[in-house]
């Protein structure tokens, strides 16, 4: 797989080619990847797909660290997924909704493959008196075990730790190719909580074209 540098110097060139917001492409979708404990607060930001012949092998984190000074953290702020296609030739990325707060952590890949599962880690409400942050954390999986990438390190992730939920992974011959995250958005009057849930959408390998209708 590609060094970050050269992946770098290919998102500068793909960056002319990518998407305008608004546009969807369509995809051949085998599966659709939730969350086993997912939240419903917020709300679903834009679908996003890979462009055709592309599917997800980098991902990076956005996140809002622990603070005992701050109050109202929002950990998880958003999922960016770099695409490729089978001859590593970067297409761009895609990322649905991102939220204000944090900073972009850093980037990581897949050797040699695609990305075919996800799991998150997420804290439940935590009533009145307590921050709620919902997602914390997020693990993916490349082809179907070989490798798991988890998105923050587990140093900055907020305090009390949520619980990780179950995975849930592509069908065979298939990888992730679009996102749709759900967000809450910040507000003066009630908690944050950045990233409350996520769907990702599975493509088949070995797709020839995109649906038109």
């Amino acid at each position: 797989m590609r060094t970050f540098a050269c992946l770098l110097l290919s998102l500068l060139v793909a960056s002319c080619c990518l998407l305008t917001y608004g546009q969807i492409p369509r995809r051949l979708v085998t599966k659709t990847l939730t969350l086993s404990n997912g939240l419903d607060w917020g709300n679903m930001g834009p679908l996003e797909y890979c462009p055709e012949g592309s599917w997800a092998a980098y991902m990076q984190g956005k996140f809002e660290e622990y603070s005992f000074l701050e109050t109202d953290e929002t950990a998880f702020n958003a999922l960016r997924l770099y695409c490729i296609t089978h001859e590593e030739a970067l297409t761009g990325f895609i990322v649905s909704t991102e939220g204000e707060k944090g900073e972009w952590q850093e980037m990581r890949s897949c050797h040699d493959s695609f990305l075919t599962s996800m799991r998150a880690r997420v804290l439940p409400p935590q009533g009145a008196l307590a921050d709620d942050v919902a997602v914390q954390n997020m693990q993916l999986e490349c082809n179907y075990g070989q490798e798991i990438l988890t998105v923050i390190d587990g140093a900055y992730a907020k305090i009390p730790l949520g619980n990780w939920g179950e995975w849930s992974a592509c069908p065979k011959d298939s990888a992730i190719c679009g996102i749709q995250t759900r967000y809450n958005k910040p507000t003066i009057a009630v908690d944050d909580a950045g990233v409350s849930d996520m769907l990702l959408f599975c493509c088949a390998l070995n797709e020839t074209a995109t649906i038109t209708n």
